[in-house]
């Protein structure tokens, strides 16, 4: 029997975060562990060091429903891998984001068990969602994996579906300069100084928050990492901004592009450098399986199941590319890539006892 409670807590405390393969690669040994004697076939995708998992019931690449997951997870404290109980909520970097949906679809093969030939589903695992998802879910999806409808848990927390996206853009902004001592600056070229100009004007083409928009329905920027010189007494000549820029579904990165590129005209010296990008989209709710869902949420506990358009990205963005439809939604949680992360553990319950319902109806064969 599998205790969901217990089995997060187990999870949480593998500090998988995205990059340490070690530690990724002994929270997927975790999960073949658990399902070790059960009638399932499994395959290990490896691409530049991430691996991923695949788990169907039937021996294909077509499987009805596929549920995904990754178990990568963004940097934190030790402290918030050590998962801690309050009331009916677990904190614990994970909880949410979303290693809770791993264990409800362990939970699912373990209680299925000696019926598994009769269903037809399967479970992809990634480890490198959090810094992109193309050596993981990408790398799977054309490998010629092609489920008729994915189960995404990454988004739409406390039952609401997500029905659109941003798109996510991830920039490294580079300035190179001259060094010279920190007390003649006259002699060399700030390339912090650059940078923090080009920034600022950059700033200025997207609103300022709060901005007063409730549902903030704009694109957005933010200035996540700047790093440049050696040491405190010398004018650096190399410095770099990270940034992540989100977009309407509707703006074409161009526009802003080519913004960018006029204010980069005063700054010979800057480099702009694109790391990803994932278009933003607007989901097609009208399917069977969105009402199906929605339909046994409703009818096993009276859950409404409303819409919810994001401003995080997720590896729908590889779905959607292959017009396989998403459903991403989630339990009650929050405080995803804080020190704050929980998940709600009896509302998950609730979530896990859909998932099974909707299982039986969807994916048997």
């Amino acid at each position: 029997m599998i205790k969901i409670e217990r089995c997060l807590k187990e999870l949480i405390s593998i500090k998988t975060i995205s990059g340490y393969c070690k530690e990724n690669k002994e929270a997927l040994s975790w999960i073949k562990k658990k399902i070790r004697n059960l009638p399932v076939y499994i395959k290990e995708f490896k691409s530049n060091g991430f691996s991923s998992l695949i788990i169907t019931t039937q021996k294909t690449k077509t499987p009805i429903v596929c549920f995904v997951a990754h178990i990568d997870v963004v940097p934190g404290p030790n402290e918030i891998f050590i998962p801690k109980r309050r009331g009916n909520i677990i904190y614990g970097r994970g909880a949410f984001d979303m290693k809770f949906a791993i264990v409800c679809y362990i939970k699912l093969l373990v209680e299925i068990n000696k019926d598994l030939s009769r269903y037809n589903f399967g479970i992809l695992i990634t480890s490198d969602e959090e810094i992109g998802g193309y050596n993981g879910t990408n790398t799977v999806l054309n490998y010629g994996f092609n489920p008729k409808v994915c189960l995404l848990p990454d988004a739409g927390s406390n039952w609401k579906y997500e029905s659109g996206a941003k798109s996510s853009w991830r920039l490294s902004i580079q300035s190179k300069g001259k060094t010279a001592h920190g007390s003649r600056p006259w002699q060399g070229k700030s390339a912090v100084e650059k940078l923090i100009e080009f920034l600022f004007f950059l700033r200025k083409e997207f609103p300022i928050e709060p901005c007063g928009i409730s549902n903030h329905y704009h694109n957005s920027i933010n200035i996540g990492k700047i790093q440049g010189g050696e040491i405190g007494n010398s004018v650096a000549d190399f410095a770099e901004a990270l940034i992540d820029i989100r977009l309407k579904p509707e703006i074409d990165k161009k526009d802003i592009k080519r913004r960018m590129e006029f204010i980069k005209k005063k700054y010979r010296n800057i480099i702009i450098k694109e790391i990803t990008f994932k278009r933003g989209y607007k989901a097609n709710l009208d399917s069977y399986y969105f009402d199906l869902f929605s339909s046994i949420a409703y009818k096993k506990f009276k859950i409404n199941i409303s819409y919810k358009f994001s401003h995080g990205t997720s590896d729908a963005y590889f779905f959607n590319k292959k017009k396989i439809p998403v459903i991403l939604i989630q339990p009650k949680g929050g405080g995803h890539h804080t020190n704050k992360e929980w998940i709600d553990i009896k509302d998950l319950e609730r979530f896990y006892s859909v998932l099974r319902y909707f299982t039986e109806a969807a994916a048997k064969k």
